[in-house]
Order: C-alpha cells, then structure tokens, then sequence
C-alpha cells in the first residue's frame, strides 16, 4: 500500500449525552490525517442527527448505513469487517481522548513494524478514569484494575484476563486479517478477542505505560472500569454469578480459538494471579 491511511471506528448508540465532547477530542489530535467511520445500532435520542451534522461539514467524517448489530461488540466488529485502512483505531462515543494519544499510539506502531515485516501490531495504552464530568477517580486504568500487561505476552498467557480496553487500542492490517480469519459468535468482548487473535497469530501486543485518554464513567456504559476490589474473595462470593459469567464468556472466545481445556485456563489465571501478587 503506497499510502498509509488511518481509520477511527466509532459505534454509536444512544449516546447523545456526551458525543459531541468525544468527537471533538477526535478533531483536536496532533494528527491530522485520518478518517472516522461510524456506524449507529438503532439510536432513538439526537444520536443521529449529532452524526449527521458532523458528516455533513467533516470531509473525514463518514457515516456508514446498513442495519442494526445489536450490540456494541458485533458494531465494532461490523466496522472493522467494512472499513479499508492500514490502521485502525477504535472509539466509544462517551470518552475523552488527549491530544496526543493518536500520535504516540502510531509513534509506537510504526516504530515496532521497523523490525517486524506483515506481523499483526496491536498497540494500547492507559487511561484515565473518570466519573461522567471527566473527575478523574484514577489516574491508571491498569492500576485500579491491578492489570500487570508485563505478563500477558503470549496466547497462553493472555487467558488470564482481558486487560486490553478497546478505545485504547491500535491495530494494523495484519492484526485486522488475523481477527476477521477468526470472529464468531462467542465473541461476545470485541476488544478481548481481539487481543487473543493477534496473540494466537504469534503478534505482537505493545502496552504504553502512559494514560492517553479519559474513560468517562457512567450509569450508561455497556461496561464499566473493573477494580481490583472485584478480585477480592468476598466480591466474588457475593457477585459469584456475574464473575462465572465473564470467565465463561472469555473460556468460550478461547475455545473458539483452539485454546485447550478448563483446567489449562485455570492454570494461567492462577499463574497470573500469583505474579501479580508478588508485583504488589
């Protein structure tokens, strides 16, 4: 590909409230040269006329028709499927990102394909989390979620937890192939499958250590900031239902994959744990 072209995916629902505020961090990057793509999974608030005022004075602004997804991850996936570019960065419409982020993001990216010929990329950083005014209530995401990036390098490892959020993510071509060879219907977490398709493809998964961007909190978000309170015994008797449910849902993308058996899923989780226990 002669010319290197970036896209920014962006699924939209309902998300009227804090929209605009997103769209406009988008336009304030120190890059410049880059296209959004959006597409709406059935808004019935102003969503959609924020959209279409935007694609009617933005040149870089397109805003793609075709029906509902029914679900945040299976819109990203939808635009990721459609969309032509040589990288891909992903944004939900409630955050807000800093200037800066496309531009170290990239940085990273074309600094790792200097020694890296057609690998699948996938770079992310940090963020910060906020309450719904952007309060910061913790400056590292991977902090207050106890993620340690250090020890997920590889598909084995990597089933220990999703630590990959997907408005941080970057990814290249290669990374976009290796995820569409692979998507199913158990991959119910966009963002987690996704990192374990760069992994099984043997790519390479880059963390910034640096905060990038605003993780807007709220009543509304389709999934919110885990705490590593949540990892403590006592949450997970109390909320047992919900933490058998994420793990099944993450077990079943592995499945998909070719991961191997429970038990090999729970040696990981339990390897993971007790590294990041002596980290602390």
């Amino acid at each position: 590909m002669d010319k290197k072209t970036i896209a920014v995916l962006l699924a939209t629902y309902n998300g009227e409230r804090f929209l605009r505020e997103q769209i406009e961090s988008l336009y304030a990057q120190t890059i410049k040269d880059w296209t959004i793509y959006v597409h709406d999974d059935g808004s019935t608030d102003g969503t959609k006329a924020i959209l279409d005022e935007y694609a009617e004075k933005k040149d870089n602004f397109v805003v793609l028709d075709y029906p509902s997804q029914k679900g945040a991850s299976n819109n990203f996936f939808s635009l990721l499927k459609r969309v032509d570019a040589s990288y891909f960065f992903f944004a939900d419409q409630d955050d807000v990102w800093m200037s800066n982020k496309m531009e170290k993001c990239l940085g990273r990216m074309l600094q790792i394909e200097k020694s890296t010929i057609s690998k699948p990329v996938l770079v992310c950083c940090d963020a910060c989390v906020t309450d719904e005014k952007l309060k910061v209530v913790s400056p590292s995401l991977w902090e207050r979620s106890g993620a340690h990036p250090e020890f997920l390098t590889n598909f084995n490892e990597s089933a220990a937890t999703p630590f990959v959020t997907g408005c941080t993510m970057l990814l290249n071509k290669a990374a976009k192939e290796s995820v569409l060879w692979n998507v199913t219907e158990k991959a119910t977490m966009h963002d987690a499958f996704i990192t374990l398709c760069v992994f099984k493809a043997c790519g390479i998964v880059e963390p910034i250590r640096e905060s990038l961007m605003y993780y807007r909190q709220h009543g509304e978000n389709t999934l919110g900031a885990y705490s590593k309170e949540n990892s403590r015994l006592m949450y997970k008797l109390k909320h047992l239902k919900y933490v058998l449910k994420k793990d099944m849902a993450l077990l079943r993308m592995l499945n998909a994959l070719g991961y191997g058996s429970f038990f090999k899923f729970m040696k990981y989780k339990f390897v993971y744990r007790s590294k990041c226990s002596k980290a602390t």
